[in-house]
């Protein structure tokens, strides 16, 4: 690196912090998004695409973690859902709020509905219920606990 930086010109002035924290750490998050749905989408026809995630609290804090697989991507971390503001306003990590966030991740994904055939998640009553509700607007998919 150091025999690199011997040809950076004189008027080269690396980038801040802010922008490093800010519109270069969006744009790589982009650019990688970008790969990885590429990856999820090719062959997704021929193999299919799997929704999987799991509920957790961490520092008191209600997550989801939602993942795709597909043939050329095995693991993809798409989101990680934070409940926190649902729940202070009184709501519930219930079927109908779990499904109206995983569902619009699959939609991007997947708008025709042809490709996800599988979902995995824990056995939480909660969460099979909400699989339930995905499952009726995904007519493909095959539900699992």
């Amino acid at each position: 690196m150091i025999k690199t930086a011997r040809f950076v010109p004189v008027t080269y002035v690396p980038p801040s912090r802010k922008d490093i924290g800010g519109r270069l750490l969006i744009e790589n998050y982009n650019i990688h998004m970008t790969e990885t749905t590429s990856k999820l989408l090719q062959d997704a026809e021929l193999f299919g695409l799997t929704a999987m995630g799991d509920g957790t609290t961490i520092c008191k804090y209600p997550l989801t973690n939602v993942l795709f697989a597909g043939g050329h991507e095995h693991q993809a971390l798409i989101d990680v859902i934070d409940s926190s503001d649902h729940m202070a306003f009184g709501g519930a990590k219930d079927a109908r709020y779990i499904a109206s966030k995983i569902m619009p991740l699959m939609e991007d994904i997947d708008p025709k509905k042809e490709s996800f055939d599988m979902v995995v998640f824990d056995g939480a009553a909660n969460v099979q219920k909400a699989v339930r509700v995905i499952a009726a607007r995904f007519p493909k998919l095959i539900v699992c606990k």
